[in-house]
This record gives structure tokens, C-alpha cells and sequence, in this order.
């Protein structure tokens, strides 16, 4: 986008901001934002960081029941899945839409200040919160590992030292355009158990049919497969809080979720062709199935964008156990002392059908990943100075499986001897090991003026061993194994990665006046490299040293303002970055395998967030991103290179939400309107044809009751209330004339029901 029309984008969007807050105010006041953005307790108006951060009851009253439910309301973020089973969050354009299970991606996720590095495992079920916040730009002096595009911090609610307390809580609802129902419940209930312990337990169960059903294309009878893109599972957390001194307390999380036969993996397709110069899919190209030019239809082969076509009955199973212990003790000479011990296994089995109904295509996989953390941090202050310093301790095990099948995706066709029962089965085994030390520091220089300034050394070591097996038991021939990276194929360099380097922080932050900070800053983050474990082969059988990709450091400028107006009443926020990267790691299909490469790449943009209460009762909302990138070289199909902008990254997108509560029968009525609106945007790092989804917007609306004495509240809901269409997920597959997609909910309508005690 031309730097103009950037402006201009601008322009409209500081309208908006001031169009808000002239509004007619109050003597209503903003409740202070208390966020840990810097692992310390602080107003969110005093961290020099752009952060988005809501409660549990803001989370409760937008209906957010999943860890990826967020996305809606936080400016310069999107979602990228296409099941539960693998979530990719992307912040200012920043992500790694590589769907293989052994990747780390660069926003990163924590839940109570330990990480979670599988992509696997962040797609759960979210109850009982305290609060999410999410951070953007890179955070690797404080936070560390990966954290190039920033990270969302979950929160869950802890014991307190009240009396016995709880609630409960169930939902119905149904998707009314397939009549397909969902349902959950869930509680949690805790308090003083002694004087010196308390405790908490909570949970939740979910099922849901989905949202897509079978169809009919071609004039064929409806396909078989089972409705698809729902949930069925339970989520359990017990918290534990012990006063082991008058000055140390330990807290204790143990949760465990379970995933069973969920229905997902099944893709709606639309037929498509490839660029005959880069072969990435375009509706306007050369049809795989005649070699000559061909324009096709941009709708789904069921007319349907919430039907499939596939007899294939796919779903996916996970359990997944965390164990977490945090001890923080205050010392005699003022320092704290905090740490955090995380041990987290997940266990995954998923089946897809990759073809759609056009070709068998099941793709499977199968990944047992574990995880130790520890992190060992003290801190202090005197009148000027405010300190950190820490060590940490990453050890991550993915023991992953891939299995590939049928002719199609094995290069068979008229007259070839491969058949349907061909399959390609790939082994990968990835052991890493993360330590890291790090320190920060806060100086006031002078009464408005502050110097903020952090390092963490960082050193990764990664081992990959990977197997891989052909066979094609309809042609008799046996099970041959072609590639062992670890041990049988001599590839130097291929099987380790060695890699440390530095981030580092440098921030200047100027109060001119009690409500208004000021700042900027340079970041430098980094994110280690990886292997993609080549399902088919392909790479590894013809250019291995492509299964490797290096390491990417981005240096990150960001200037911002936080300031508070009108007494209080309303909060504006906003902030500018431009962003470098050295080897920034470009996701793509190339030669239809998952490829990571390595490619220079820039980018610049903002975000404005503001909040206003200009009466008693009404609260306004209202968030702006803007970005604008480009990725010097991504590879194409044919082995060539093009250029691209990041994926998932629309040049402008909008929130906003209002609500208005009023004294309703000795209670409390309130209504709600919220929604987002995204530019068109490319959802693959190509930037094929087939990926450009075009500018959409949802709508979302929400009306409540709660009783005076706050025991109970009945809420209506309706999710995308103009059922608008639009994409999650795109995979392009043109040069075997179709793409994979997944589509968003459609229209949702429910209720639900809370007892609070």
C-alpha cells in the first residue's frame, strides 16, 4: 500500500478516535487496567508497551469461551486454523502458518506465566479467567523464547481467602443456518480452607455438532462423511495457594483437558488452476487436468460454504496434562523472589480428508509432545531504580507421525503403476533445549523521564531424527525406507541446530502529565530456526538441505501514546512500529510440501485503541491496526521466487463495541453490540490468487439480565448475526486443480443461564 494511502487510513481512523471522544460526558470513571506486561503488577496506562487486555467479566459478557474467542476484539490480530487441533495466532502480520506439529510460532502463548510452546495446545477451552493480555511487538527480554510478534497471557482465576464462593454456569445454542446444536456447562467453586490455605477447583464440558454438514456436487447423492468443525471435550483446573511463611506463598495449578472424537477435518473445496509461471493456484489459469487455460468459479463444489463433499468420517483426539508450582517469597532486604516450575504433556491423534471428496487424500497425524520449564527470577527497587534478573530452563520433546495417501498426491495417473493404496509415513523426533539469562532495568532520570533497558542471552539446541517410509502394498511393493537424517543419510549440518543470540530492549519513556506516557523504543528479537519434515519426501529426496531453516532476528521501532481524557472517562492508546528482519522465515507450499525459507522482509504500520463511558451505564469501544509489509522472497511451486506481503495481515482492520446497562427490576438489564471489520487480505504467504479473501465484517450482539444481589444473570446471544462468510483457513493445492478451505461459524444463537454463590 502506497505510503499515501496509509496517511489516509490514518486520517480516518484519528476522525473516528475523535469523533468518540467528544462525546457529552459523565461523572462515570474507566476502571483501572492493572496488567503484569512486565511480570510486575502495573496500571495498563504506565507499561510503555502496546497491550490489550480484558477481565473475566469482559471476557464473560463477549461470550469468549475458547482461548482463540479473543481474536475479535483485539486490534492487529487474527486467527489462522484449520482445526482445534492446530491454532496459529498472528499479531501485526506476524505468525507461522506452517501447519506441521513440531513448529513453534512467533506469538508465543502463556497460561499463568509458563509457556506453551506446542501449537497443538493452545486451542482450549477458556473458564473462570482473571484476565488475557496480549502484547505486541517482540518481548524477548522479559518473556524470551520466540517471541518476535509478541504473546498472549492467560490468566486463571486463583484462590482467595473468602468464604466458601462459586458459580455455574450453562449455555445452549445453535447454529440456524444447519440447525446443528451445541452445549456446555461449567462451574467452579473454591475459598479459605485454613488460615494458611486456600483452594479452588473449576471446569468445563463442551460438545458441539458442528457447523458443516455433508453435501451434494456434481449431481452425485450427498456425501457420507459426518458433520464436521464441532467439539466434544472436558477442561479441569484445581488451584491450591499455601502461606508456607508469613513472606512466601506457593500456588499450585493442575488442569487437565480431554478431547474425544471431535468432528473436524473435512475441508469445503472449490476447483481451481495454477500460475503456469510460479504454479501457485489461481480461478484463472491452467487447468492440471487438460494443460490448457481455464477460468473457474470462485464458489465451493457443494454451492455451500458450510457443506462438504467427503464420505471420509475424520476427527481428531487430544489429552493434555499441566502441572504448575510458583513460589514467591519476600525477602528481608526488599527483593522478591519468584519461581516458576511448569511440567505439560499433550498427546494428539487427528485424521483429515485432505482430497475434499475430489481424491483420496487422508492425511494423518500423530504427535506426543512434553515439556519442563523452569524460570528462577528476582527483583527490586529503590526511590529511582526498578530491576530484574532471571534464568531459564526450557526442555521440549515432539515425537511426531505423518502419513500420506493415495495416488493423487504420489504423482499417480493414467497408465502409472502407483495406486490408491500408496502411502508415505514420516517419523520425526525433535529434542530441544532452551537456557536463557536475562535482566532488566528501570531509571528515572528524572522526574518525567524514564530509561528502560534489557538483554537476555539465549541458547537453543535442537536435534532432529526423521524416518521416512514409502509403500505401495497394491503393487506388492515393500516397505523401503528412503531417508534417515539422523544416522543413514550423510547431510552435514541438516540434524543439529546450535544457535544463540541476544535480544535486547532499549525504551525512553516521558510522563508529561500524571495521565500521559509517552514512549519509544528498540527491540531486537529473535526466533530460533527448525525443520519441516517433508511429508511426501520430496525435499528430502532432492534438495535436503531445504527441510533446515536458519534462524530470523527482527529490529523493532515503535513509538506510542497512552493517555487518559475528559477526567478519566475516556483512555486513548495508540502506537507506530516499523519492523526489519533479517532472515524472516516465509511459510509456502512448495512442490505441494510445507516449506520454510529464509527471506529478507519489512514492515511498518499501528494500532489506536480508545475507551470512553461519556454516560452512566453506556461503554464504548473502538480499535484500529494498519499494516503494510513485504517479504523480499518467498519460494513458488516451480522453484522460483516471488514477492509477497505477510499473510493474515489485512491492511486495515476495525473493532468496536457498545454497551448500555440500566436498573431493570431491582436488577440490572444491559445490551451489547460488537464486531470487527477486516481489508481484504492474503491468508497464505504466497500470496496465491486462490488465498485472497476479500474485505468482510461481523457483527455480534448479546442481551442480559442480573439480579440486583448479583446471584444470578440470563443472557441472549447471537454470534455473527449477519452470517457473513468468510475464510479461516486456505490451502492451495492448484496443481492438483483444487484448494482446501475452512470457513467461519455461521450465524449462532443462544443462551445461557448463571448462579453465582
Amino acid at each position: 500500500m502506497r505510503i499515501a494511502t496509509y496517511h489516509k487510513f490514518i486520517g480516518t481512523a484519528m476522525c473516528a478516535v475523535l469523533g468518540l471522544t467528544g462525546l457529552n460526558v459523565s461523572a462515570a470513571v474507566l476502571e483501572e487496567v492493572v496488567v503484569t506486561a512486565q511480570k510486575r503488577e502495573q496500571s495498563l496506562q504506565d507499561v510503555g508497551i502496546s497491550v490489550s487486555a480484558f477481565s473475566g467479566e469482559q471476557l464473560e459478557n463477549l461470550g469468549v469461551t475458547n482461548t482463540v474467542d479473543i481474536t475479535q476484539q483485539i486490534p492487529g490480530m487474527q486467527l489462522f486454523t484449520f482445526s482445534p487441533a492446530f491454532t496459529v495466532f498472528s499479531l501485526r502480520g506476524v505468525s507461522q502458518n506452517n501447519f506441521q506439529d513440531n513448529l513453534e510460532a512467533p506469538v508465543a502463548v502463556y497460561m499463568d506465566g509458563a509457556y506453551v510452546a506446542s501449537m497443538n495446545a493452545i486451542n482450549t477451552q477458556l473458564f473462570d479467567m482473571e484476565r488475557v493480555e496480549v502484547l505486541r511487538g517482540p518481548q524477548g527480554t522479559l518473556y524470551g523464547r520466540n517471541t518476535t510478534g509478541g504473546l498472549v497471557h492467560y490468566i486463571t482465576r486463583k484462590a482467595t481467602d473468602e468464604e466458601f464462593n462459586g458459580y455455574i454456569q450453562g449455555s445452549v445454542g445453535s447454529y440456524e443456518t444447519t440447525g446443528l446444536e451445541k452445549y456446555s456447562v461449567e462451574a467452579a467453586a473454591g475459598g479459605a480452607l485454613t488460615d494458611r490455605v486456600r483452594g479452588r477447583l473449576a471446569g468445563r464440558w463442551e460438545t458441539d455438532d458442528g457447523y458443516t454438514e455433508a453435501g451434494s456436487a456434481f449431481g452425485a447423492p450427498t456425501a457420507a462423511g459426518r458433520d464436521t468443525y464441532g467439539s466434544n471435550g472436558f477442561s479441569l483446573r484445581g488451584n491450591l495457594q499455601i502461606d508456607v511463611t508469613n513472606s512466601a506463598t506457593l500456588d499450585l495449578t493442575v488442569s487437565h483437558a480431554e478431547d474425544d472424537d471431535v468432528p473436524t477435518g473435512q475441508y469445503i473445496v472449490s476447483l481451481a488452476g495454477f500460475d503456469p509461471a510460479t504454479g501457485l493456484g489461481t480461478f484463472d489459469g491452467i487447468d492440471p487436468a487438460t494443460g490448457t487455460p481455464a477460468v473457474f468459479p470462485k464458489e465451493t463444489i457443494t454451492g455451500d460454504v458450510h457443506k462438504h463433499f467427503s464420505d471420509e468420517d475424520t476427527f481428531y483426539e487430544r489429552k493434555t496434562t499441566s502441572i504448575s508450582a510458583q513460589l514467591t517469597a519476600e525477602m528481608d532486604n526488599g527483593i522478591e523472589f519468584v519461581g516458576i516450575t511448569n511440567w505439560m504433556t499433550m498427546n494428539k491423534f487427528y485424521l483429515e480428508d485432505a482430497g475434499g471428496g475430489l481424491v483420496f487424500f487422508p492425511y494423518n497425524t500423530v504427535n506426543d509432545y512434553t515439556q519442563f520449564s523452569q524460570e528462577l527470577r528476582f527483583s527490586g527497587s529503590t526511590d529511582r531504580m526498578r530491576w530484574q534478573v532471571g534464568a531459564y530452563y526450557l526442555d521440549m520433546t515432539w515425537d511426531t507421525f505423518q502419513s500420506v495417501e493415495g495416488a493423487a498426491i504420489h504423482g499417480g495417473g493414467p497408465g502409472s503403476p502407483i495406486t490408491n493404496a500408496a502411502f508415505t509415513e514420516t517419523f520425526g523426533l525433535v529434542d530441544s533445549l532452551n537456557i536463557s539469562v536475562f535482566g532488566q532495568v528501570e531509571y528515572d532520570i528524572a522526574p518525567q523521564w524514564t530509561l528502560i533497558g534489557g538483554l537476555r542471552y539465549s541458547r537453543d539446541d535442537k536435534n532432529l531424527n526423521m524416518t521416512q517410509f514409502f509403500t505401495d502394498s497394491g503393487q506388492g511393493i515393500p516397505r523401503t525406507q528412503v531417508l534417515n537424517v539422523a544416522t543413514d543419510v550423510a547431510i552435514p549440518g541438516i540434524d543439529r541446530i546450535d544457535y544463540d543470540d541476544v535480544a535486547a530492549r532499549a525504551q525512553i519513556n516521558w510522563k508529561p502529565t500524571e495521565e500521559t506516557l509517552v514512549y519509544a523504543s528498540f527491540s531486537r528479537g529473535i526466533k530460533g530456526g527448525n525443520w519441516s519434515l517433508d511429508p511426501l519426501g520430496s525435499i528430502a529426496a532432492t534438495s535436503p538441505a531445504n527441510l533446515k531453516h536458519d534462524e530470523e532476528v527482527l529490529h523493532a521501532y515503535e513509538l506510542g501514546l497512552k493517555t487518559s481524557l475528559f477526567n478519566g472517562l475516556t483512555r486513548l492508546n495508540a502506537s507506530a512500529y516499523y519492523y526489519d528482519y533479517d532472515d524472516y522465515q516465509a511459510f509456502s507450499i512448495a512442490g505441494l510440501t510445507p516449506q520454510v525459507a529464509n527471506s529478507d522482509a519489512e514492515s511498518f504500520g499501528g494500532e489506536i485503541e480508545v475507551i470512553t463511558s461519556p454516560i452512566d451505564g453506556l461503554d464504548l469501544m473502538f480499535g484500529a491496526a494498519f499494516i503494510d509489509s513485504e517479504v523480499d522472497a518467498v519460494p513458488d511451486v516451480f522453484g522460483g521466487t516471488v514477492q509477497a506481503e505477510f499473510p493474515n495481515a489485512p491492511s486495515v482492520s476495525l473493532n468496536w463495541l457498545g454497551r448500555y446497562e440500566w436498573p431493570v427490576m431491582n436488577g440490572r438489564m444491559a445490551v451489547q453490540i460488537d464486531g470487527n471489520w477486516n481489508d481484504d487480505q492474503f491468508l497464505e504467504g504466497s500470496n496465491s490468487g486462490v488465498s485472497f479473501e476479500e474485505a468482510y465484517d461481523v457483527w455480534n450482539a448479546r442481551i442480559s439480565y442480573t439480579a440486583a444481589d448479583g446471584s444470578w444473570s440470563a443472557a441472549v446471544w447471537a454470534k455473527n448475526f449477519t452470517d457473513t462468510e468468510y475464510r479461516l483457513y486456505n490451502l492451495d493445492l492448484g496443481l492438483l486443480g483444487f484448494i482446501e478451505q475452512v470457513y467461519a461459524p455461521p450465524r449462532q444463537i443462544g443462551g445461557t443461564l448463571s448462579y453465582n454463590w
